[in-house]
């Protein structure tokens, strides 16, 4: 043990020397390490990452260098070392590289002689200035990473930008246009980005004069990031949609999935273990309704200036109905999740009416409150104590008391929200709370009951939970953090970047709590948050609705075909289905990227050989001139002018060199510009 650490810590020292003398940014560079009867292999391969900086003439883009290696008799470390230091940390970004990477050649049929765990990995990353924003290099990293561990090379004049994600999807960045600027001072002809940025809104000042009055009005444009990019540079820009889009692209091989099957994803199984839970509850919900009419009916409640509270309780019972009538509709379409979400929304509303009507009859309607508040607490801590306790075996049992623990972690919360309102004699909002809060607490039931129609596969124990709450708890900080920053530079705001940072401190309180599944699933939802912040600066779109749609459904069935059932994110995919036919677009993407994240991030937590890589070349790039497009006369034209032109030139030359001095001229302030990875390493090493 003690050389293996030994040669891991020469290994270190020997890769950070040696990147001064890189030589090639796409070739794969072997090499071996001999140290007390120990040979240790190591591969090296270096690529570019174009970043953003901040100077005194604003943001711009910048080119950093990125050398990856990967040394055997490892045991899966990952190192990173950056000058200068970055704005966001990138040993997330690097150690989320090294597990999407480890995930896509554990299900490689093609990879079964390739063991990612033995194997340590360091990230050297350099550049010019401070640079903002480690997970925009994220993606190229992950390529990095796999064309390490299966010896493939990488494209030199293909750059890209984009985070990673840990379902293997390429998350939204910002400052393309700066990006594209420095991916063209080294060479690139080709630039990815993800999937849906390729529109950008740019701040433009204008000045006008009317009437002798000088105005200056700053407004946004949106512009084309491929028009910029080709107009300015000639350079494609590609959108990828996950790291196996940037692989095809980058290195031109890709790994082969199943064909999915979309129009199956809610199947018998999973209607049997939702059509009970949903039958129940639309006849506690339709009962409830029932007994909130008859006691609003019979009620004193008062209806007078300023509190005109009978008209209050009146439009509650109506929208109590109105889901009610929603349950009914979707139970008979048999969408059991979004029925079951119906009646729970009817439930808590009937429940508060019914409260409200004890508590305006009450003799004293401070104590009714008080002890309706100990009752909401008792079965908080009955349900909490269950979802604490169930037993996690396997994917099955780890989503439904995933789901579980969520649940009484949110009615904790409503809970505390209740005993605050009480406290501020604000009775009647501690009466809604109560009711959320003990419907909350009752779900909780309803998900430990599912587990019990499913076969648990895989295997989990309380370390591998913990840790990988723990891991999906720090990508949700990177994401958080990124979508923070670059929302401050373009001076926008988004509610999903608040919602996501409630969410992650949920997720902190309940990892510190014992309550590891909840803190998983919730550092889930931060992270698909955390990207919509930045996604949906611009609003949703019918094509990014579909797009969101078609990913989750693919990822429900690779994740079936894999033997995990993802109940959650079936659950989600539907409910999503559902907003979406009632024009809740923001919504139904949010749930539907929850969906995809889920059933994406559970099946990279088992080994199941379900893709081949195969080489299919890299894509030729489009022609910038159409020679076909042009008549017989136009090329005869054409002919005489390119003649002619190079005539004129060589004349001008030949002049030129006589009349000039030998001594060679240098233009000072021209900056040195170069045009491939071998001369910026002469230049800089």
């Amino acid at each position: 043990m003690f050389k293996k650490i030994i040669s891991s810590y020469i290994t270190l020292i020997f890769i950070i020397l040696s990147i001064t003398g890189c030589g090639k940014a796409a070739s794969v560079n072997p090499g071996e390490i001999y140290n007390d009867n120990i040979t240790i292999s190591y591969r090296n391969i270096t690529v570019y990452a174009p970043a953003v900086a901040q100077t005194s003439n604003g943001y711009v883009g910048v080119i950093s260098t990125i050398t990856v290696t990967i040394q055997d008799h490892g045991s899966g470390q990952v190192f990173v070392d950056t000058i200068p230091l970055t704005q966001i940390d990138m040993q997330g970004s690097a150690r989320l590289a090294v597990k999407v990477a480890t995930a896509l050649i554990k299900n490689d049929k093609n990879s079964s002689d390739i063991s990612p765990s033995s194997y340590d990995y360091f990230f050297v990353v350099r550049t010019s200035s401070p640079i903002i924003g480690g997970p925009s290099a994220g993606a190229v990293m992950t390529v990095a990473t796999v064309a390490l561990l299966k010896n493939w090379s990488i494209s030199k004049t293909t750059i890209m930008t984009g985070m990673i994600n840990p379902d293997g999807s390429i998350g939204p960045i910002g400052g393309i246009p700066q990006k594209i600027d420095a991916a063209y001072s080294v060479g690139a002809t080709r630039f990815l980005i993800p999937k849906g940025q390729m529109t950008y809104t740019e701040m433009v000042t204008e000045t006008t004069t009317r009437n002798g009055i000088i105005q200056i009005i700053t407004h946004p444009v949106t512009r084309n990031v491929s028009d910029y990019a080709r107009s300015k540079y000639g350079i494609e820009v590609v959108e990828v949609e996950d790291v196996n889009d940037a692989l095809r692209y980058m290195t031109g091989y890709e790994f082969v999935n199943p064909v999915s099957d979309s129009s199956n994803i809610t199947t018998d199984q999973y209607i049997k273990s939702m059509q009970p839970i949903a039958s129940a509850l639309l006849s506690q919900a339709t009962t409830t309704y029932q007994n909130a009419s008859t006691a609003f009916n019979t009620s004193n409640i008062p209806n007078y200036f300023p509190m005109y509270y009978r008209d209050q309780i009146r439009s509650i019972f109506n929208t109590a109905g109105i889901t009610l009538n929603e349950a009914n509709r979707w139970y008979n379409e048999e969408v059991y999740y979004t029925s079951t979400s119906k009646s729970f929304q009817s439930l808590i509303n009937s429940y508060l009416v019914l409260y409200a009507c004890r508590y305006f009859n009450a003799d004293n309607s401070e104590e009714y409150v008080e002890s309706l508040l100990d009752e909401a607490n008792k079965l908080y801590n009955t349900r909490s104590e269950e979802a604490k306790k169930a037993e996690i075996k396997g994917v099955i049992s780890l989503q439904c008391v995933g789901a579980a623990q969520e649940r009484v972690s949110e009615a904790k919360s409503y809970l505390s929200d209740a005993e605050k309102s009480f406290n501020n004699h604000d009775y009647l909002n501690a009466l809604y709370k109560i009711a959320y809060a003990i419907q909350r607490s009752e779900s909780a039931s309803w998900w430990l009951s599912i587990a019990g129609y499913y076969n648990d596969t895989g295997e989990f124990n309380s370390t591998m939970l913990n840790n990988l709450a723990e891991e999906y708890i720090n990508d949700a900080q990177q994401a958080i953090t990124y979508s923070e920053v670059i929302l401050e530079e373009m001076g926008r705001s988004s509610p999903y970047l608040s919602s996501a940072k409630s969410l992650l401190e949920s997720a902190e309180n309940d990892y510190e709590a014992g309550y590891p599944a909840s803190a998983l699933f919730q550092a889930f939802q931060a992270i698909v948050k955390g990207n919509l912040a930045l996604e949906l600066v611009d609003g949703s779109t019918v094509d990014k609705i579909n797009r969101a749609e078609e990913r989750a459904s693919i990822s429900i069935t690779e994740s079936r075909r894999q033997g995990i059932e993802p109940v959650l994110a079936v659950s989600y995919y539907e409910y999503a289905q559902s907003l979406a036919n009632e024009s809740s677009y923001d919504d139904a993407l949010v749930y539907y990227k929850y969906s995809d994240l889920i059933a994406g991030a559970l099946r990279f937590t088992t080994r199941s050989e379900v893709t081949s890589s195969r080489y299919i070349g890299v894509p030729e790039l489009p022609s910038m001139f159409n020679w076909y497009n042009i008549r017989g006369s136009q090329v005869f034209l054409l002919m005489i002018f390119l003649i002619g032109g190079i005539t004129g030139l060589a004349l001008g030359v030949i002049i030129g060199g006589l009349l000039s001095e030998k001594k060679p001229y240098k233009d000072e302030d021209t900056p040195w510009v170069p045009r491939s990875i071998e001369d910026y390493y002469r230049r800089n090493k």
